[in-house]
Order: structure tokens, then C-alpha cells, then sequence
């Protein structure tokens, strides 16, 4: 059986929980370990059928392997570093286009979908300006300030990437399917970790979310409600270990007062590119902290997540044996690189 169609079963399976499937290939791997072994992992909506029979998704592999669709693994060697450090990361992603993309220096920028006209006007002027720039402009290919920064991005010319909220047999919204083919034609890709037949549902957006700004190295909110996906996105990122930026605004433009709210809440101020290269010394922190991009450093280093990784899992992810990784983790910690935590160890940032 082919790599592909091993990792759509996988997807088919456990979607919509990619992030379950995450920690499972952390230990088991989707090439050479049996698909019965993933089994005992799926949560009661799991379809362990598709593990036991994964040829009936043949025909469903081809044809959307006919429109450019492949899937990638956490593991694999295209699956981008950043969000593998994630401890919900996605185990398979659903990738058309160039999957290099997704290892670039990548900006997140999100906001209102009902955004203003200097909402609007304000995401394709900075996406055009910091993909000129060289970043990747990371988005969710929603209405509003999404689709302005996609554009903007493909003005500069540069490359951009829509993550979507529903299965790779589908664009949503519809109407930003010409969109995504130029997404796709102009280098870079449209990405999801749901199966094919999932639909936009709403709790598949927050999801989402946490891909796209853990893709990225900083999240620009434009325009954002006081209680929006927007501010989500943002709080996902601080917690994920990003930076975030606030675009400020009118007074009198109810679309400004989430990124008023991130902006009172610690958020950098964006008014000009040079705000964004100003923080390159924080991007910096962030590439320097990932263990998935540091393969210089010690390699136990590489099995560790973002939080608190317990010994047990260590032990499984690494291979090694509890006096040996305590051995190891001793010398870590003496070094400088992991420090002790309640249930185990994080990295020292």
C-alpha cells in the first residue's frame, strides 16, 4: 500500500481530531507500523473501518490526486517544523500546491470578514508590502480581510497560504475558489487537516486557527470584533509562543476595538513594515526555541513539545530507556536547555 493512501486513511479516520492523530505519530510510524496499531488511538467517533480496509478510499486518493492534492505526515520531511512543535499539531495535512511553502518564514494575518474599506485597503497593503519583503503571507482564505491579504500578497508578487476550515474536495467560500488556483499558480498552497466530506462546520474554524498562526512566526490582527475568531487566532498565538500585532483604528469603527483590546493587552503596535522587521530579534527567539528547526542541537531535544513533555513520553518518542534519558535529561539540564516543571520538563527559552 502506498505512503498517500496510508495517510488519507489516517486522516479519514481520526478527522476532525488531526491533533489526537498528532500524538499518535509521535510514537508510531505511518509507513512502517501497521494501520491496526493506530486503532486503540481513535476517540469513539474514530472510523476504525478505514484503518482495516483503507483501499476503499482509492478512488477518492485519485481523483483528488488528479487535482494536485498529497498528504503530509508529522514526521514527514515537508511537514513544516514550526507547527510540528505544537503539542496538537495536525498528524496529516492535505497540501496542494508547493509544500516548500510551508517551511517559509510565514506572517499570519487575519481580521473581520464584513471588514471596513481601510480594513481591507490595510491587509493587502501590508500583506503586498511583507511578502515583498520575502514572507509568506499565512491566511484562512475567508471573506474580508483574509482575501485582501492573499491578494496583497500576489500583487507583490509573492507567495501566500490559505489554510481552509472543511476537506480538500471542497473551496470555502465558493467564490474564492479562482482565489485558490491563483494561490496554487503563484507558488504557494492551500492546506487543511480535515478529510474529504468534512464540511465548514463552526467548531472546525477555532481549529483551523491554531494551524494558521502556528505556521507562523508573528499573527497581524487588521480588523477584529471584541469578540471575534480574530482575537482567537491572537490569544492561540501568544500562547503558542508567537508574536502578535494590532493594527490600530478609528474610534468609530466598531471592526477596531479587538485590536484596541490587543494592543491594551500587549500586543505590538503596526503601522509600517519597519514595525514588523523591528521584531526580527523576536522572530529569532522563536526559531532558536524550535526543536524541529535546531537539528544542531542536542538531539533529545527533537522529542520534545511545547508544555511539559512527562517522562513517559520521552521515553517513547526517543527510544531510550528511563535510566538513560535520565542520564540525558540530567546533562540538559545542567547545559541550559531544559529545566524541571511540574510532571516533567520543558524546554528553557
Amino acid at each position: 500500500m502506498d505512503g498517500q493512501l496510508r495517510r488519507l486513511a489516517l486522516s479519514a479516520a481520526f478527522s476532525p481530531d488531526s491533533a489526537r492523530l498528532g500524538r499518535a505519530l509521535r510514537e508510531l510510524n505511518p509507513d512502517r507500523d501497521d494501520l491496526l496499531r493506530f486503532v486503540p488511538r481513535l476517540s469513539a467517533a474514530g472510523q476504525a473501518r478505514l484503518l482495516r480496509n483503507p483501499r476503499v478510499l482509492m478512488p477518492v486518493r485519485d481523483s483528488l490526486a488528479a487535482h494536485g492534492w498529497r498528504w503530509l505526515a508529522l514526521g514527514d520531511t515537508d511537514y513544516p517544523p514550526l507547527l510540528a512543535d505544537l503539542d496538537d499539531a495536525p498528524g496529516v495535512l492535505a497540501v496542494r500546491g508547493d509544500p516548500a511553502v510551508l517551511s517559509a518564514p510565514q506572517l499570519a494575518m487575519v481580521g473581520a470578514r464584513h471588514a471596513s474599506a481601510d480594513g481591507l485597503d490595510n491587509a493587502h497593503r501590508f500583506a503586498r508590502a511583507l511578502a515583498g519583503a520575502g514572507f509568506t503571507i499565512t491566511s484562512g482564505l475567508a471573506l474580508g480581510v483574509d482575501g485582501a491579504a492573499h491578494r496583497g500578497a500576489l500583487a507583490a508578487p509573492g507567495r501566500t497560504l490559505a489554510v481552509l476550515g472543511c476537506g480538500p474536495d471542497r473551496i470555502y467560500p465558493a467564490r474564492h475558489g479562482a482565489l485558490a488556483e491563483a494561490i496554487v499558480e503563484g507558488g504557494g498552497a492551500v492546506i487543511t487537516e480535515f478529510a474529504p466530506g468534512d464540511g465548514p462546520l463552526a467548531r472546525h474554524f477555532p481549529m483551523r486557527n491554531r494551524v494558521i498562526s502556528g505556521l507562523s512566526l508573528a499573527t497581524i490582527v487588521v480588523e477584529a470584533a471584541p469578540r471575534s475568531g480574530s482575537l482567537i487566532t491572537a490569544r492561540t498565538a501568544a500562547e503558542q509562543g508567537r508574536e502578535v500585532f494590532a493594527v490600530p483604528g478609528s474610534l468609530h469603527n466598531p471592526f477596531s476595538k479587538g485590536c484596541h483590546r490587543l494592543l491594551r493587552d500587549g500586543a505590538n503596535w503596526l503601522e509600517s513594515v519597519e514595525d514588523v522587521l523591528q521584531a526580527f530579534g523576536d522572530f529569532r527567539r522563536v526559531i532558536d526555541d524550535s526543536p524541529a528547526l535546531n537539528t544542531d542541537r542536542p538531539a533529545l531535544l527533537r522529542h520534545f513539545t511545547s508544555g511539559v513533555n512527562d517522562l513517559d513520553a520521552l521515553c517513547r518518542r526517543s527510544g531510550l530507556g528511563m535510566a538513560e534519558l535520565a542520564d540525558r535529561l540530567a546533562e540538559l539540564e545542567l547545559e541550559g536547555h531544559v529545566k524541571r516543571a511540574r510532571g516533567g520538563y520543558v524546554i528553557h527559552r
